[in-house]
């Protein structure tokens, strides 16, 4: 749709709209004496309470008003965004509008299902995918078969609702190889950079920044390069960077004796190129902890008197409990995890119940939340004592952590409006307003669309990547069998194949050098599948001398039984061969097969989504004729607008996200929430707002209901803000219908423009 100067118009009219008033009706709690016996988590409401009594002393002490009770659209549409991280459909919206129970039963019971849905674990992982830095394609790319299981596993874990102190441990201990153990993804993360890793670390989990301190004592607190180094021996004997199999070590000096020998130096001048193919099986794909091999020291350039440059430095923790040991002696990794996670460390229930406590009213009772010293005091001190005592009695469930916030009585009244000044305090007589993240905004959309947002999906990596890993799996587990002759001899037979085609793929290459001269493209493709071919076959030494041996060792141990011919190499095609690192077929081993339960869940969701579908054509009251039209595309939506969670994390430059502010997650909490001209334009030219007008989309079914133009008005603005327009905003609607704005579509893309949609009030 072309926006016409009018409908800029309307929405510099909406945008300057006084805030609807709050709703009389209050869900304040009772006043209740805080206790100090542990909360149980089958009772909520009472944690509430104690919450609520902190607060009053606290407004009291700081003389403060309570902002008004937020109106019940208001509540809706807040608890939706911040526990799912969506707007409410139409349907959502009315049914709980609808309900005459009292709020608290109500609202509680509300608060709980958006907790146990699939719309908070996909929103909370947003959250988590944004303090972790998480990358689908991490390190330029070529670290997604560890970081796409690891994205998983962070999804997994949030659905499983793993307490947030076994969570954090089981990042912290994570070794092995990637598909034994996706985990590993958070050490893969920082691929060859330990030290930036152990920064990481202390200021996710400990909200304190020490990376000053790699360098130097921290001028700004009384971390000193000695407590860096100490801190980060812990962890330094992880080694990530894996280039090569297991014994490659060995091998390497087996090629530096042949390359003297004159019998063998032909053929071991291609024993690097061999070894970096071999190399492909395993790289970036395990996290092994080699203490004997990495010790960490100082650097060259240490200037304080505790040291020397170069020494060798010993584990110790910087804070709380004294925890040292010797890596060559003891699991170090584990003891730092031990340490770290422990409810006696002064600082790690501290940061996650602060972290909280932001994210439900958009501020810390410490600020920043990840830049903690030894005399940093919360806003209310009392409240935050009791917030660490809650995540303890709680066992570190999160999930039930929210619970209890989300029922308080400064959560449900109206957001204050002020613009806060770094260190200016906040009181928190109300959740703050905030600009919507922009994983909130395209849901939210994504929901103008659906009207099921949260569409039923398998869970997990899909068939193709989860074949990849079985693949690699496979080769390097099989790999691992070989000692370090077995690789030299069968390498060396290999080395045989490269020297044979040298001297024709040098003329191959020159050729090619000389087609692209003269600019001659269809030749330069015949030659450029010739090297391939050329490059395929002596890669096929490889395989016959090394790895189906090896696999055929793997077969063995699987089944104890000697392993079958393996499958004769097949010629590729020419697509496969323009395709780098295309698959070959080995010897089948049990156990490492695609798990046709992957299929089997595939079909079972899509099932579920076309009778989600069905249901919406009858509650729609489409005409059964339509019905094909209408399933047709809403696959085509399933398949083509999915929510931020289930899209690349982040999204590629350029994508909406992006556009309104999604973290590139190279840095810990990297965010922006600020508004742009780019954005305007994305809204203007991008198909989105297209897409969400359309006959089948949640807004234009919900369109398709009415019987009069005005009642159009209502359900616009019920379907977007959750609430019925004001008079003064039918007012404005009939001025613009005067000029000439007489089209829904106007009156949309003007409501979509407005601080009422893009904030959460």
């Amino acid at each position: 749709m072309k926006l016409t100067p009018a409908a800029t118009l309307l929405a510099s009219l909406v945008l300057t709209l006084p805030a609807i008033a709050a709703d009389s009706a209050s869900a304040a709690l009772p006043a209740m004496s805080p206790s100090k016996t542990p909360v149980d988590p089958r009772y909520p409401t009472a944690a509430a309470v104690q919450i609520n009594n902190l607060l009053i002393t606290h407004w009291q002490k700081n003389n403060v008003t309570v902002n008004p009770p937020a109106s019940e659209e208001t509540y809706l549409r807040r608890v939706y965004l911040d526990i799912i991280g969506r707007i409410p459909t139409l349907q959502e919206a009315r049914a709980y509008l609808e309900d005459t129970r009292p709020l608290l039963e109500k609202r509680g019971e509300l608060i709980d299902e958006l907790l146990a849905s699939e719309g908070h674990a996909l929103h909370m992982y947003a959250f988590w995918a944004d303090i972790l830095r998480v990358q689908s394609n991490a390190n330029g790319g070529q670290g997604n078969m560890t970081s796409r299981p690891y994205v998983e596993h962070i999804k997994k874990r949030i659905r499983e609702n793993q307490p947030y102190d076994k969570f954090v441990h089981e990042l912290l201990t994570a070794q092995g190889k990637v598909w034994h153990n996706p985990a590993i993804g958070y050490y893969m993360r920082d691929l060859g950079m330990p030290l930036e890793n152990l920064a990481s670390t202390s200021r996710i989990f400990l909200g304190t920044r020490i990376e000053c301190a790699q360098c130097h004592n921290d001028p700004f607190d009384k971390t000193t390069q000695m407590q860096f180094y100490q801190m980060a021996a812990f962890t330094y004997p992880l080694e990530t960077n894996f280039t090569g199999i297991s014994a490659e070590d060995e091998v390497n000096k087996m090629k530096r004796a042949a390359e003297k020998k004159p019998d063998q130096a032909a053929q071991a001048r291609w024993l690097g190129i061999i070894s970096e193919n071999l190399g492909d099986f395993v790289r970036y794909s395990k996290v092994q902890a080699l203490p004997e091999k990495r010790q960490l020291k100082l650097p060259h350039d240490y200037q304080y008197s505790d040291a020397k440059p170069k020494d060798r430095i010993t584990p110790l923790t910087m804070m709380g409990e004294q925890v040292t040991c010797d890596p060559q002696k003891a699991d170090s990794v584990k003891a730092f995890a031990d340490w770290l996670t422990s409810p006696q460390n002064p600082r790690f229930t501290t940061v996650i119940a602060n972290r909280l406590w932001k994210k439900v009213f958009g501020r810390g009772l410490i600020e920043p939340v990840d830049e903690m010293m030894d005399s940093t005091v919360a806003t209310d001190p009392v409240l935050m004592q009791h917030l660490e005592k809650l995540m303890r009695d709680l066992r570190y469930d999160t999930r039930a952590f929210l619970a209890v916030l989300y029922r308080t009585d400064a959560y449900q009244r109206a957001a204050s409006h002020a613009e806060l000044q770094p260190g200016e305090a906040y009181h928190f007589t109300g959740p703050l307003l905030r600009r919507m993240t922009a994983e909130q905004i395209w849901d939210s959309f994504i929901t103008l669309i659906h009207p099921n947002p949260d569409l039923p999906r398998r869970h997990g990596i899909d068939a193709e990547m989860a074949s990849r890993i079985l693949y690699k799996g496979k080769l390097s587990d099989a790999l691992d069998l070989l000692d370090a002759q077995e690789v030299f001899d069968g390498s060396m037979k290999a080395a045989l194949a490269y020297e044979a085609s040298a001297q024709e793929s040098k003329g191959l290459k020159d050729k090619f050098t000389a087609a692209q001269k003269a600019k001659d493209k269809p030749l330069m493709e015949k030659l450029n599948v010739e090297i391939r071919m050329l490059s395929f076959t002596s890669r096929t030494g490889i395989h016959e001398n090394v790895v189906v041996p090896a696999v055929a060792r793997l077969y063995t141990k699987k089944t104890g039984q000697p392993a079958p011919a393996p499958i004769p190499v097949r010629t590729p095609t020419l697509k496969e061969l323009q395709n780098a690192g295309q698959q070959r077929d080995y010897i089948p081993v049990p156990g490492y097969d695609l798990d046709p339960a992957i299929a089997r869940e595939e079909q079972r969701a899509a099932g579920t989504r076309d009778g989600l579908f069905r249901a919406e054509a009858r509650r729609y009251g489409i005409d059964p004729r339509e019905w094909d039209a209408y399933i047709a595309t809403r696959r085509r939506h399933a398949m083509e607008w999915k929510r931020a969670a289930e899209l690349d994390s982040p999204a590629p430059r350029g994508h909406f996200l992006r556009e309104f502010g999604q973290s590139d997650r190279d840095m810990i909490e990297n965010s922006s929430s600020d508004a742009a001209i780019a954005q305007a334009l994305v809204l203007m030219n991008s198909s989105l707002f297209e897409e969400i007008t359309k006959r089948y989309t949640q807004l234009g079914l919900n369109l398709a209901t009415t019987q009069y133009p005005e009642d159009q008005v209502d359900i616009i603005y019920q379907t977007l803000l959750t609430r019925k327009p004001t008079t003064t905003e039918k007012a404005a609607w009939e001025k613009a219908k005067a000029r000439g704005l007489d089209k829904p579509e106007d009156l949309i893309y003007a409501l979509i423009n407005t601080q009422q949609f893009i904030f959460v009030q």
